[in-house]
């Protein structure tokens, strides 16, 4: 039953990506990887600690919103790639930037899932 949940929700999690790929096309910076990064962040802190803390939610439901939802939503490999593609370019300084954009931004987002899930259902973030 694990897989059929992961399953659906890689399935769901992928096209959204790709939806926002396709909504936000034409910029020089790799705007949709940083979005769906950062957005994947404060989900997955928001299933950890909403969907997971709670026990009536089935463990198959679970693991299909954080592995296979936020999975496909989120991108590392494109992350790297568009870093290397950068950097082949000449663009060091884009890089460097998207680099700490990504990784400062995606603690800080993931934070941010816990804070709002703490007001949600009461606990400290």
């Amino acid at each position: 039953m694990y897989f059929l949940y992961v399953g659906i929700f890689s399935a769901l999690g992928g096209m959204t990506r790709y939806g926002v790929g396709l909504l936000l096309t034409g910029y020089t910076f790799p705007v949709a990887t940083l979005v769906v990064n950062l957005v994947g962040c404060f989900l997955l802190a928001v299933v950890t600690q909403v969907v997971a803390a709670n026990p009536k939610v089935p463990k198959e439901l679970v693991a299909g919103m954080g592995t296979g939802f936020v999975g496909a939503f989120t991108t590392f490999s494109s992350f790297s790639v568009e870093n290397i593609e950068l950097l082949q370019a000449g663009q060091i300084g884009v890089a460097g930037l998207y680099i700490g954009i990504s990784l400062i931004g995606g603690l800080a987002f993931a934070k941010l899932g816990y804070i709002f899930s703490a007001k949600w259902v009461g606990h400290r973030a």
